[in-house]
């Protein structure tokens, strides 16, 4: 699954948010050290090899990084933009000021937790997701 020491950015495919914000990714990965695709993509034996399963896939992104680290949520979010020197400094910050973790932690939750709903209210396709 890790090809040419490339990390793994899956995300909800089924999510209309979560999609949006896997072509920003792709926009961003300019250096295409990311394969952005949706769990969906592969088998959940493929992931359970990484040790994730199709329900964290579903609650948070999940990073596989080139050497088989998991990186979930926030802190997925936070390793993929690390990797970009520009988003560097308000990454620092971040882990710098416990609070401002907090909060961005908060902030995925909340967001995760109401993906479906966010999707249909900016005219994304509408999250499969059982509710």
């Amino acid at each position: 699954m890790i090809e040419n020491g490339r990390a793994y950015f899956l995300f909800d495919g089924d999510c209309g948010i979560c999609a949006r914000a896997s072509d920003l990714t792709k926009q961003i990965d300019v250096r295409h050290l990311f394969v952005v695709e949706p769990y969906q993509s592969f088998t959940e034996a493929e992931l359970l090899k990484f040790g994730i399963s199709y329900d964290q896939c579903n609650q948070k992104i999940q990073i596989i990084s080139p050497t088989g680290k998991i990186y979930r949520g926030a802190f997925g979010l936070n390793y993929f933009l690390w990797q970009y020197w520009l988003f560097r400094p308000f990454i620092a910050v971040i882990y710098a000021l416990p609070i401002l973790l907090l909060l961005e932690l908060f902030g995925y939750w909340l967001i995760a937790r109401n993906r479906h709903h966010l999707s249909r209210w900016f005219g994304y396709k509408a999250c499969l997701l059982k509710h």
